[in-house]
């Protein structure tokens, strides 16, 4: 019989070390705590780390999508297409400016918005009269795309980028999943107009909460800057004097120097935990492989899998176990799971505002059904790495 844990294995932890708290314990003793000398070291690493000429840290991802939005103009007129399977705020954000979210399907593999389906949902929800694309439905004009790329799996950027091209819309990464993730050769934060990360405790680096911008366009990059505290036109850090002038009305999304201070190191340790997690998936793919009914994330053929999650989905019929159950038995194992994620289309507020069908998206309802994010994180012990192996083979053998 299968020994239970003794204490409850969560799907993904946050990995701080020493040092990270020896740094933030001297940005308490500095006095200096909100934004100033530790946010500005933590973006010029960051950047630098990723290859982009700009990074603007902010106090989460979502706060980011929202300003990269903002920084290009979008409006109650707007419409901006994304993936049906993808956290709220990749959704919510759209919802901020009243402008209309349009969702389109994954693909059943990887979950992820293909340049195939973007084409699709162009063809099947809008009207491209030669300059300006618009929502069928709405008359909306169409104006950004946000690729999400899920569990460190990256989208194909390039066939999304000659879509975009071709109709003049943004793109904005929503890139909480993949740090540090590689596509064909380049980072992703380099491959669209605005890349958001994400540092939330269970990310592949964390400040707490907290986000990075990243966008080649430094007019937009000042834009960004400004609006997040308040649309002041100089931080306070840099501020030389008490005189400041509100610009516009901005926002409270700045990060402060405790939280860079512990990205600073975590940057730093970032490749550590990257290849921790590449170790645990590697094995766990190994173990898994001959398991009936259990169908294994691909590793990232187009460049390199950050490996944030772990998903798996279970074929029912072949495993003879549902999904629900699965997670349960696993629960009762005292081993912790997840779901990335309930479809945008299932949630209530999305259904009541903007009549999505689910029948239009039958691969996310496909994933709905039978995915499951097993524990994936760089302070997983051996033993740990164990237990859910075991408890795996032992409910699918």
């Amino acid at each position: 019989m299968l020994t239970t844990r003794k204490t409850f294995l969560p799907f993904a932890l946050p990995s701080i070390s020493e040092d990270a708290i020896e740094e933030v314990a001297q940005v308490l003793r500095s006095g200096w705590v909100t934004s100033g000398p530790k946010v500005k070291q933590f973006e010029m690493e960051f950047a630098d780390f990723v290859g982009s000429p700009n990074a603007i840290a902010v106090n989460s991802a979502t706060a980011g999508l929202h300003l990269a939005l903002e920084a290009i103009g979008l409006t109650e007129n707007d419409a901006v297409i994304t993936s049906s399977i993808t956290f709220t705020a990749t959704t919510e954000v759209v919802c901020y400016f009243h402008a209309e979210p349009i969702l389109t399907d994954v693909d059943p593999i990887n979950n992820l918005l293909t340049p195939e389906l973007l084409q699709t949902t162009i063809d099947t929800r809008c009207v491209w009269d030669g300059k300006i694309l618009k929502t069928k439905s709405t008359g909306k004009q169409v104006r950004a795309v946000m690729p999400v790329h899920l569990a460190g799996y990256t989208c194909d950027m390039e066939g999304i980028q000659k879509i975009t091209k071709k109709y003049k819309l943004v793109i904005i990464e929503d890139a909480a999943h993949a740090f540090p993730a590689v596509h064909k050769n380049k980072m992703i934060g380099n491959w669209g107009d605005f890349t958001v990360f994400s540092f939330y405790a269970t990310k592949g680096i964390t400040t707490g909460e907290g986000g990075m911008i990243t966008t080649a366009n430094a007019t937009a990059a000042d834009r960004i800057r400004k609006m997040r505290l308040h649309g002041i036109n100089r931080d306070a850090f840099n501020r030389p004097g008490w005189y400041y002038e509100v610009v516009d009305a901005g926002y409270k999304y700045n990060m402060t120097d405790i939280q860079a201070a512990l990205g600073v190191v975590q940057l730093k340790e970032s490749h550590a935990f990257w290849e921790r997690r590449i170790e645990i998936a590697k094995h766990y793919n190994e173990e898994f492989k001959n398991l009936k009914g259990l169908i294994l994330p691909k590793e990232d053929t187009n460049g390199q899998h950050s490996w944030h999650l772990y998903r798996v989905e279970l074929d029912t019929k072949l495993a003879k176990l549902g999904r629900d159950s699965f997670v349960e038995e696993l629960k009762d194992r005292n081993i912790g799971t997840s779901l990335h994620f309930i479809p945008i289309f299932e949630h209530p507020y999305y259904k009541k505002t903007f009549g999505f069908n689910r029948s239009e998206y039958p691969n996310a309802c496909k994933m709905y059904d039978r995915a499951v994010s097993l524990p994936l994180f760089a302070g997983m012990t051996k033993t740990d790495e164990k237990d859910v192996i075991d408890a795996v083979k032992d409910l699918l053998s």
